[in-house]
């Protein structure tokens, strides 16, 4: 009931809506029903020549004043055609009232699927753009990108078109079980004993079908893992001639969806003739019992009895559904654990109650004793004390898994250290306002994050009242501007997803340029030009220079040649630092900065420790 609460709680806000839905359902049952009670004047009319009153034709009672009293005054008439015609157009009149009812239910709930879903994938997205890496790092994208569309397309389903068509049909089954009740209570005895086997029918297999369903949604997961992939990483498909081997991937994924869904449906398809069995019992019952009624008793008038029997039908569809409905649910249910499970991840970084606002740098960052793991047990950094001064470079190199980009992340707090503390302008990192702290931040990686949008809006990110000067400003200190020109539409061209478009160069260039728009105190560059070519490296690396004008800045780089004219530089293995000071410094020292400069220039130490 947990779920079913949470999940109707995106209806809340709209409750308003989902009133008026039920009224129109209400309206549109009784009319519904009220329609068919006006065929018994009409068969007698047609058959007995119309002796008699509306109402002691229907046999009396409630049904009959209420035939009297609406439709009386209508076959007073001798004549049995203007009888008939008087009824043909009264019925006119409420199947035409009967239909604007069902018009609005369908609109409000089409409106309310609009609203719910909306409403949901903007909590879900909301929600995950505050989850801290970790979560990233377990979690496939396809996985994310499914349970943000397929998953929440089944609760749309659960919370609005089957919610919505489950109060309709209990509506539904209440008018007609008192209309049927009003023409005989014998014959509404005889059709409500089937509506208990009906309605629990499904009881005993809905845990197992809820486990078939998520298995179900689990191998949708992976396949749109899969395909998000192999989409991303089609150049190295390609490139290693992987394509069969791809196909044979994907084909045993969607295998495994097809198992899963086929045992699921095992046993959800069994019971919709299950239940179509018992409706039919129940009509052959009513129709003998109905029939003795008529012809042995002589209790029940035939055309009484040839409504009450359309009543007692028209019952058994909405009956259906709601025997169904657990089973119709399993989905929207299974979807709901899924995205529930994303919504009770809490992010492992957050701000804390009492947490300060900062809005400049001008002191110096300081590492005191920080270590940090990813799992228990596991560390990647032990004991880091590091100083940095506001207005100086500090290079971090060592070999790969050193824990140089990991020492870099603690710095925007993406990660939190296990142990220790960061330190800026003598206040700790976790006491200053998340977003505050990171506006004082640009980061410029290798792997280039470029969005399927215009140069503009590239550079800009995060603000839409950039000036075209200001954008340009950055572009051209990058130096940016005058390949972007180049373009037919300029700044407003569209660069493609992840800026396939655009060289490695250009795309580092825009990433530069997007830092300096932003105009942060500190700067933090991941090996900004491991990848590129010489030319390419030149121009990055002269709009690195002008990025690091007058910033503090820390540099990651594994081409050591990049990094000479830093302040200090810091040589990480181990998860330590092991050595720090300058180039020349650490080249006589002869001990791992030296091996590594060794290694990616093979040649003699002393040739390259002159001055440059």
């Amino acid at each position: 009931m947990t779920l079913y609460r949470r999940i109707l709680g995106y209806l809340l806000p709209h409750s308003g809506l989902f009133g008026i839905s039920i009224v129109a359902m209400i309206v549109f049952a009784a009319l519904d029903a009220y329609s068919f009670a006006l065929i018994i004047p009409f068969l007698d009319v047609l058959f007995e020549g119309g002796s008699g009153s509306a109402g002691a034709i229907a046999g009396g009672g409630l049904i009959g004043d209420l035939l009297d009293w609406s439709v009386g005054w209508l076959m007073e008439s001798a004549e049995p055609m203007d009888s008939l015609r008087n009824v043909v157009l009264f019925l006119f009149v409420v199947f035409l009232a009967k239909n604007v009812a069902l018009y609005v239910q369908q609109y409000t709930i089409a409106m309310l699927e609009g609203l719910v879903t909306r409403d949901m994938r903007n909590h879900v997205y909301g929600h995950l753009l505050y989850l801290g890496f970790p979560f990233f790092q377990r979690t496939r994208a396809g996985q994310i990108i499914s349970r943000l569309t397929i998953d929440v397309d089944q609760i749309r389903a659960l919370v609005t078109a089957n919610l919505a068509k489950a109060a309709s049909s209990a509506i539904q089954v209440v008018v007609l079980l008192a209309m049927l009740l009003l023409l005989s209570w014998k014959l509404t005895l005889i059709a409500a004993l089937f509506l208990p086997p009906m309605v629990g029918l499904w009881a005993r297999f809905r845990q197992r079908l809820r486990l078939g369903v998520l298995r179900v949604l689990d191998a949708v997961g992976d396949v749109s893992s899969q395909l998000q992939e192999t989409v991303s990483g089609i150049r190295l498909v390609k490139a290693s001639g992987a394509e069969p081997w791809e196909n044979r991937r994907f084909r045993a994924l969607t295998q495994g969806h097809y198992k899963a869904l086929i045992r699921n449906e095992r046993w959800r398809q069994f019971f919709p003739p299950a239940t179509e069995m018992v409706i039919a019992v129940a009509i052959l019952g009513l129709l003998w019992y109905g029939s003795y009624l008529v012809l042995e008793e002589g209790s029940m008038a035939a055309a009484s009895f040839i409504v009450a029997l359309g009543y007692a039908m028209k019952l058994m569809a909405p009956a259906k559904f709601l025997g169904q409905f657990p089973s119709l649910v399993q989905p929207g249910l299974a979807a709901g654990e899924r995205v529930f499970e994303i919504l009770d991840t809490r992010p492992e970084v957050v701000n804390r109650a009492d947490a300060r606002p900062i809005s400049s740098f001008r002191d110096a960052v300081r590492f005191e004793g920080v270590g940090f793991a990813y799992h228990p047990g596991e560390s990647v950094l032990t004991g880091i004390d590091l100083e940095i001064p506001a207005g100086r470079v500090v290079a971090l190199v060592g070999p790969s898994g050193a824990g140089k980009s990991t020492l870099a992340d603690l710095l925007p707090r993406f990660h939190d250290p296990s142990e220790g503390r960061i330190i800026l302008d003598s206040q700790d990192l976790r006491n200053l306002r998340l977003a505050d702290l990171r506006q004082l931040m640009g980061i410029v990686t290798q792997d280039t994050i470029l969005f399927h949008d215009t140069i503009r809006a590239n550079i800009a990110y995060g603000r839409d009242d950039a000036t075209q000067h200001e954008v340009e400003s950055a572009s051209r200190a990058a130096h940016a501007h005058d390949f972007i020109i180049d373009f037919r539409e300029g700044y407003d061209t569209v660069i493609g997803e992840r800026g396939v478009r655009l060289s490695g160069g250009q795309r580092q260039r825009l990433a530069i340029a997007r830092a300096l728009f932003r105009n942060p105190p500190i700067l933090i560059l991941d090996e900004a030009t491991s990848a590129l070519d010489t030319e390419s490296e030149q121009l990055v690396q002269r709009a690195i220079e002008e990025l690091m004008h007058q910033r503090t800045v820390l540099v990651i780089a594994h081409r050591l040649s990049t990094i000479r004219r830093a302040d200090e530089i810091v040589v990480l293995e181990g998860g330590q630092i092991v050595e720090r000071g300058s180039h020349e410094a650490l080249l006589e020292q002869e001990g791992t900065y030296q091996r590594l400069y060794q290694m990616q220039f093979a040649e003699p130490v002393a040739a390259s420790a002159g001055p440059e």
